[in-house]
């Protein structure tokens, strides 16, 4: 993307149509009044049999003591759900519902915990962190990076009091900040997991 200028693709499947509708309601609200150096595919699982996507977001909407996952627990269209990432997954959902599901989903959280790549959204308040964490490590830190105009609000201010051992640098303390400025729309998102 560097090289390319190319734009990023991200896909964000949720295996409801309603939610699907929704999704592109709020990210239509945003997207009209940024210029962005990515393109945002909502669809449902099964539109997106066959296609791929940079990064995919996947919600998996259900939430219950009881575990039961709807037609997630179909393997085929888990896999289909599973499989359209180019480079970055990222699953939002109930873990408790997902690891009491008796099907492939508890053996992904298991698998996600078990590499560090589990986190509760409800304890990791500075999820931002997270994600300019993977791009040091996957070397983007000194880049400039094609997520450069990411921000879909109002530009936040500096935040002083927000410091961390190991000094983000360039694009990547933009980046940061700009993640931070996006909290609203996942404030949004979340709350139609």
């Amino acid at each position: 993307f560097m090289r390319t200028q190319k734009k990023v693709s991200i896909g964000i499947i949720s295996p409801y149509n309603a939610q699907v509708f929704e999704i592109q309601s709020k990210i239509k609200q945003y997207t009209s009044v940024s210029d962005t150096d990515f393109i945002v595919n909502v669809r449902s699982v099964d539109g997106f049999q066959g296609g791929e996507e940079d990064i995919i977001i996947m919600s998996t909407v259900r939430s219950n003591g009881s575990g039961k996952v709807g037609f997630l627990s179909n393997r085929q269209r888990a896999n289909v759900a599973m499989t359209r990432a180019r480079y970055c997954l990222w699953i939002l959902g109930n873990a408790s519902t997902l690891a009491n599901s008796d099907s492939i989903w508890r053996k992904l959280i298991l698998d996600a915990k078990r590499r560090d790549c589990y986190h509760n959204a409800d304890e990791d308040k500075k999820l931002a962190r997270v994600i300019d964490d993977v791009l040091f490590e996957l070397e983007l830190g000194e880049s400039e990076t094609s997520f450069k105009k990411l921000s879909l609000c109002e530009k936040p201010e500096d935040d002083a009091s927000s410091s961390r051992t190991m000094k983000p640098r360039g694009s990547s303390m933009r980046l940061m900040n700009q993640l931070r400025g996006v909290r609203s729309l996942r404030e949004d998102m979340e709350s139609l997991l």
